[in-house]
C-alpha cells in the first residue's frame, strides 16, 4: 500500500462529518471514488452478508442483495477478488439482482472483498447512477478503503473487542434473527433445510415483489405459511 496513497484515503476520511468509522468510511469512498452508493457487509455465519453501514443508495443496493442472496457483494466474497461491473444493462452475471438493481436506478457496481489470505470478512460495495468505469486511482483508492475496513473489522473482533463489534452490528440484528427464525419455521412446515427454506423465502420475496424481511415478519406472526396450498 503506497504511504501517498494511504494518506490521500484518510484525508478524505477524516474530512467527513463525525460519525462511527465504518459510516466516515462509507462516506468518504462516495466522494473519493464517486460512488452514489456504498455498502460495508459482514459474513454472519453460512456465508450470508450482513450490512454494516451504508448511505442512501447503498443501503437500497444492500438490501436487494440480501434479500435476492446474490449480487457483487455476494460474489466478490465467495470469489475474494474484486467484482467489476460498469454497465448493469449490459451485465447478465446476475440473474435477479441485475434487473431489480437497475430498476432501482443502479447503473454500475463494484465490488471488493475483504479478506487477507483465507480470511474471509466481507465486501465493500460500490455503486453509480451511470454506466461509468473505475479510473485506475479510483481502484487502487477502493482497494486501500476495502483494506481499512479489513483492519477495522479484523481489529474489533481481536483482542476482546467482541463487544465493539457487537455494537456496530446492533442495528441490523433483528432483520438478521427475524429471518434466521423464520427460516428454522419454514424448514420445519416443508421438512427441508434451513438453507433450502432461506431459498424458499428468497424466492417468495421475489416473487411478491416484497422485502425478505416483510416475508419473514409475516411467517413468525403465522400470517404466511409455505406448507399452505391456497
Amino acid at each position: 500500500m503506497r504511504g501517498d496513497r494511504l494518506v490521500r484515503v484518510l484525508d478524505a476520511l477524516a474530512g467527513q462529518a463525525p460519525a462511527p468509522l465504518p459510516e466516515r468510511l462509507c462516506a468518504g469512498a462516495s466522494v473519493l471514488l464517486d460512488a452514489r452508493g456504498v455498502g460495508l457487509a459482514l459474513e454472519i455465519g453460512d456465508g450470508e452478508l450482513q450490512t454494516v453501514a451504508a448511505n442512501d443508495l447503498g443501503h437500497r443496493v444492500e438490501r436487494l442483495q440480501a434479500d435476492l442472496g446474490e449480487g457483487p457483494a455476494y460474489l466478490a466474497y465467495q470469489r475474494g477478488v474484486p467484482v467489476l461491473v460498469p454497465d448493469l444493462a449490459n451485465d447478465t452475471t446476475w440473474v435477479a439482482f441485475g434487473p431489480a438493481a437497475i430498476g432501482a436506478g443502479i447503473a454500475a457496481t463494484f465490488a471488493f472483498p475483504l479478506h487477507r489470505g483465507t480470511v474471509r470478512v466481507g465486501a465493500l460495495t460500490l455503486c453509480r447512477d451511470r454506466a461509468a468505469d473505475l479510473t485506475d486511482d479510483q481502484y487502487a483508492d477502493a482497494l486501500v478503503i476495502a483494506r481499512l475496513a479489513l483492519d477495522l473489522f479484523l481489529s474489533l473482533q481481536a483482542g476482546g473487542a467482541e463487544d465493539d463489534l457487537d455494537r456496530l452490528l446492533a442495528e441490523q440484528v433483528d432483520d438478521s434473527a427475524q429471518i434466521h427464525q423464520a427460516s428454522g419455521m419454514v424448514s420445519v412446515q416443508l421438512g427441508i433445510s434451513v438453507q433450502a427454506a432461506l431459498a424458499v423465502l428468497r424466492a417468495s420475496a421475489y416473487a411478491a415483489d416484497r422485502s425478505l424481511h416483510d416475508v419473514a415478519t409475516d411467517v413468525i406472526s403465522h400470517r404466511l405459511r409455505m406448507d399452505d396450498p391456497t
